[in-house]
């Protein structure tokens, strides 16, 4: 039962419970872009970087990732082009993603007039970014390292539809943020015979 539907039976009863909490929320504000703009790109000594999206669209009642402009193929793609540069003649390195969702989970909520005052979690969210990032450099061979970023927020039941696109961007902040902290230690370890610097 949502908060919304809470009120209304609490209403019903004579409770006294204000219809205005219930209103449609304002429209939300333009989204912020998440990038790695801020951190120093790493330079590779291959002639082309290029991104491979496997992971297929998402579909069913409970994915999002396909209703929202940034998901985490969308973060994936953004981070090969901000964190990596090619600065060498030949080879290439290819950022594969092989899985990219997010899916909403409804959970329930007690019912009845007690609960009417309870606020409780209503739905969670669940982010999966699995990718693999190779090169393939003639004269100096190959190599490539693996990261996979699982991340979740739970939304409370009152929240509006604001804040419910708050916290999946939010959460998309999040797999961001994991994304470059995983890959770039395993980047500079594993690749470090083509980093230029």
């Amino acid at each position: 039962m949502t908060f919304c539907r809470k009120a209304a039976i609490g209403i019903f009863m004579g409770a006294g419970i204000a219809l205005a909490g219930c209103t449609s929320a304002p429209p939300p504000a333009s989204p912020v872009d998440i990038t790695y703009q801020h951190r120093t790109p790493i330079t590779l000594n291959v002639a082309a970087i290029d991104v491979v999206d496997r992971s297929g669209s998402g579909s069913g009642a409970n994915r999002l990732e396909q209703l929202h402009r940034q998901n985490p193929a969308s973060l994936a793609r953004r981070w090969a082009e901000e964190r990596l540069r090619a600065g060498g003649t030949g080879g290439q390195a290819t950022l594969i993603i092989d899985e990219a969702s997010v899916r909403e989970e409804h959970l329930e909520v007690t019912a009845g007039f007690t609960d009417l005052f309870k606020d409780e979690v209503d739905t969670r969210l669940h982010a999966v970014l699995a990718a693999r990032l190779e090169y393939q450099l003639p004269g100096q061979g190959s190599g490539a390292v693996d990261v996979k970023v699982d991340a979740r927020r739970e939304v409370l039941e009152s929240a509006s539809l604001n804040e419910r696109d708050m916290a999946y961007f939010q959460l998309m902040e999040r797999v961001a943020s994991e994304l470059d902290n995983r890959l770039t230690p395993d980047v500079e370890q594993t690749f470090a015979p083509i980093i230029l610097r």
